[in-house]
């Protein structure tokens, strides 16, 4: 074997390893694998669909940890506070499957939901996080539709989480979850690179012609 070969076989590895001992990244994804395994353990068997779309997208959501790229400005102690309220606000939300049996009009929701919550993550890529942080800005895919797709998909999922259980207490929880990924957009909206020529190409924000 080349020297040259030898050398282009061991970068990838090298760089692989960089990243698994990268701290930033396995801590939150350690963080990520309990919740995973907390929601895997804690539900019903068989699962109901909203709890194994959410174990799905959870699972992506911890890989995306471990490759995500470093960011080059993150943002406050506050925005942190923000996000992480925002993330697991919603693990007080009880397994719709256990509470109740699955209608065809929740469950429908629920698939369109996380199928763009996952097609969307898969565009964010390397650029992925939870706190306000500049990753690189996405304007690919869905994000040349709406400038957060992930929140408008994640609201899709809820409100298929409410029409199959319409308690005051859920709508108390996606209430509170709802104002947190607002104050989220808006701060990660003014901490990103390139984000106002961004804003003039792709209008709203998650709804079209509505915000």
């Amino acid at each position: 074997m080349t020297t040259a070969l030898a050398a282009a076989i061991r970068r990838p590895r090298s760089r692989i390893l960089r990243l698994l001992l990268k701290p930033g990244n396995v801590l939150p994804a350690l963080v990520w694998m309990f919740l995973v395994v907390n929601q895997a353990v804690n539900s019903g068997f068989p699962p109901s669909p909203s709890t194994g779309g959410l174990l799905l997208i959870n699972t992506t959501a911890m890989v995306l940890f471990v490759v995500r790229r470093d960011a080059t400005k993150v943002g406050s102690p506050l925005d942190g506070a923000i996000a992480l309220a925002g993330t697991f606000i919603v693990s007080a939300l009880h397994d719709a499957g256990q509470l109740k049996d699955a209608e065809l009009l929740p469950t429908a929701v629920q698939a369109v939901g996380v199928a763009g919550w996952a097609v969307s993550l898969s565009y964010l890529g390397r650029s992925f996080g939870i706190v306000a942080a500049d990753r690189g800005l996405v304007a690919r895919g869905p994000y040349a539709v709406v400038r957060h797709p992930i929140y408008a998909f994640e609201a899709l999922f809820f409100v298929g989480y409410m029409i199959a259980v319409p308690e005051p207490r859920t709508f108390l929880i996606i209430g509170a979850w709802a104002a947190l990924q607002v104050l989220r957009i808006l701060r990660e909206e003014a901490i990103i690179e390139g984000y106002s020529e961004y804003k003039t190409r792709v209008r709203w924000r998650i709804l079209p012609f509505v915000w």
